[in-house]
C-alpha cells in the first residue's frame, strides 16, 4: 500500500525526517508514537502529499505521490486518503454535515462509497456521528465553531471516514475525547477500517492505545535523524 524509500525532510534547513525504508501493507493497522517534536505529524503530511520532501520516494497504491502536479495530488489525496488532522482543519462557516460530506464534493469515487452505504451522504456522515457517539442532532446544521472541541474531534473523524478511503491519517485523533468516546471511536474506526480493509495509520500520545494495533513502531528507531541527535 505505501512504500518510502530515502525520505528526507528539513525545516529551514533543519533536518527532521531522514528514513531510509519503511513498507506499509494493504490493511495493516500502524501505530506510530515517539517524543514530541520527533516528526510525526511531518511524517503524516509527507505521507498525504501535504508536505514535498526534498529527498527520496512516497509510493502509495503504487504511485509516486511526488511525481504529481500540485492539482493531481489533491485529487489523488481526496480520492485515497482520510486525515484527521490534529487541529482537525474544519471549515468554520460550513455546517456540521456540510463539513463531514466535504470530501465527496471533491471525490466522487468516495461519494460513490457512501451511498453504498445509506441513502444519502447525510444518512451515512449521521450514521458515522451516532457510532462516534454524537446523536445530538440538533447540532448538525449549526457552524463547526458551536461545538465543543471533543465534539469537532468526532467531526473531523467522521470526515476522514466517510466514502471508506484506501487509507486513514490520524493525527492524535483522540486528544480532546474522553474515556467513554475515546473507546467509541477506536471501535467506529477500526469497524469501519475492517469493513473496507482500509490502511490505518495512528499516531498517538496515549500509548494505552497501542495494544488495539496489530503494528507498532517507535519513530525514533527508524528516522535518522533522531538517531543521530541521540548519539
Amino acid at each position: 500500500m505505501i512504500t518510502i524509500n530515502e525520505l528526507a525532510f528539513s525545516w529551514a534547513k533543519k533536518p527532521i525526517i531522514d528514513i531510509k525504508a519503511l513498507t506499509i501493507s494493504k490493511g495493516q493497522h500502524l501505530f506510530i508514537e515517539g517524543p514530541s517534536g520527533s516528526g510525526k505529524s511531518t511524517l503524516l503530511n509527507l505521507l498525504a502529499g501535504v508536505l514535498t520532501p526534498q529527498q527520496g520516494q512516497i509510493s502509495i497504491l503504487d504511485q509516486d505521490i511526488n511525481q504529481l502536479s500540485a492539482s493531481n495530488k489533491d485529487s489523488f489525496r481526496a480520492d485515497h486518503i482520510g486525515f484527521i488532522f490534529q487541529q482537525f482543519n474544519l471549515i468554520p462557516y460550513l455546517s456540521v454535515l456540510d463539513n463531514i460530506t466535504l470530501p465527496c464534493s471533491f471525490s466522487s469515487v468516495r461519494k460513490s462509497k457512501a451511498l453504498q452505504q445509506s441513502h444519502s451522504l447525510n444518512e451515512e456522515a449521521k450514521r458515522l456521528l451516532k457510532t462516534l457517539g454524537l446523536t445530538e442532532y440538533d447540532l448538525l446544521q449549526r457552524s463547526v465553531n458551536e461545538l465543543s472541541v471533543g465534539q469537532q474531534q468526532r467531526v473531523a473523524a467522521a470526515r476522514a471516514m466517510l466514502g471508506s478511503p484506501e487509507i486513514i491519517i490520524a493525527d492524535e485523533p483522540t486528544s480532546a475525547l474522553d474515556s467513554e468516546h475515546r473507546q467509541a471511536f477506536i471501535k467506529t474506526l477500526f469497524t469501519e477500517c475492517e469493513k473496507a480493509d482500509i490502511t490505518l495509520i495512528f499516531v498517538s500520545h496515549d500509548k494505552g492505545l497501542k495494544h488495539h494495533f496489530d503494528h507498532h513502531i517507535n519513530l525514533i528507531d527508524i528516522n535518522q535523524v533522531n538517531l543521530q541527535e541521540a548519539v
